[in-house]
């Protein structure tokens, strides 16, 4: 991967899953370099990577088979979109990244059907002249382990001497589901990724909102934006995306005829927009349309359901 201002942001957000813990961390920074190879010059395609520091900031999990969460999880579905300007990738959680499927080239959009299990849609014809590219990636699962000890370090570090950790936090284990994702690639450095929304879950009667408050503490927030974040996120679960608080960036909402979105705008250093993403997260589907320019994202991004 070539070497830019963009990419060297890109590159701290996938330090989220750098192999500092656990072997089968590299695995998943292969994927997802693999996943981002070819679009080096896009923000949100870092999107699927920074999923794995939303896991962390949410806590939560998906359990190892559908019995068992749900007998023991508590499981939400991400339907809403959040911007955070802080660093997720500081959050002090051991980290295991596995995977289930590299990424691979298909004919069609009823191949990439018959290997991810949904349905893909593209936009309608006319709003993009060629046929695209198609790659599918199987999902890739994100296990977290709370370690009090870590918590409590991180937390005296920036200061929050005054925030007690639960001694019976130490070693539960969070899980999340990214994927599996289909892109369309297209000419001219247009992109269009969907997969299922982000399945998160946390063990049965875990204190979510202490949890997010706790987590957020510990990489500086101050004590009432802290609660009122985890408050929030309690409340409406959200796939939370960190952008440097210094970052040259315009974040948006704008209305789609399917409804509410993001709209992420990229600017170089003179001001001139590099890229443009809308995403939208809802019950059935995640979008990150990409492209040059806001006003093509948007109008591709209106055609899709």
């Amino acid at each position: 991967m070539e070497t830019n201002h963009e990419d060297s942001w890109t590159a701290n957000r996938l330090a989220t899953v750098e192999p500092q813990w656990s072997p089968n961390l590299a695995r998943g920074r292969e994927l997802l370099d693999a996943r981002l190879s070819g679009r080096r010059h896009s923000w949100a395609w870092m999107a699927a990577a920074a999923a794995t520091a939303v896991a962390c900031v949410a806590v939560l999990v998906l359990p190892g088979t559908r019995a068992l969460a749900q007998e023991l999880w508590y499981r939400v579905v991400l339907n809403r979109v959040d911007i955070v300007r802080l660093d997720l990738s500081k959050l002090p959680l051991h980290i295991q990244v596995t995977t289930n499927g590299l990424e691979q080239s298909v004919q069609n959009m009823d191949e990439a059907q018959r290997k991810t299990g949904f349905r893909p849609y593209l936009p309608s014809p006319g709003v993009l002249s060629t046929n695209p590219g198609i790659t599918v990636t199987g999902p890739i699962a994100v296990e977290q382990t709370i370690h009090v000890r870590d918590i409590e370090s991180a937390l005296g570090k920036v200061g929050a001497r005054d925030v007690h950790v639960p001694a019976e936090w130490e070693g539960v284990q969070l899980r999340t589901e990214i994927g599996p994702m289909v892109v369309a690639n297209y000419p001219d450095d247009v992109h269009i990724l969907q997969a299922p929304p982000i399945e998160l879950s946390v063990p049965s009667g875990f204190a979510l909102e202490h949890f997010a408050e706790v987590a957020f503490r510990s990489i500086g927030v101050s004590l009432w934006e802290a609660r009122a974040m985890a408050q929030k996120f309690a409340a409406n679960p959200a796939w939370l995306l960190d952008i440097p608080a210094d970052a040259l960036m315009n974040v948006q909402d704008v209305a789609l005829r399917a409804g509410p979105a993001l709209l992420i705008e990229d600017f170089d250093e003179k001001g001139a927009v590099k890229r443009a993403t809308v995403v939208r997260s809802t019950s059935e589907r995640m979008y990150c349309v990409n492209s040059r320019n806001r006003e093509l994202s948007i109008r591709i991004a209106n055609t899709l359901p």
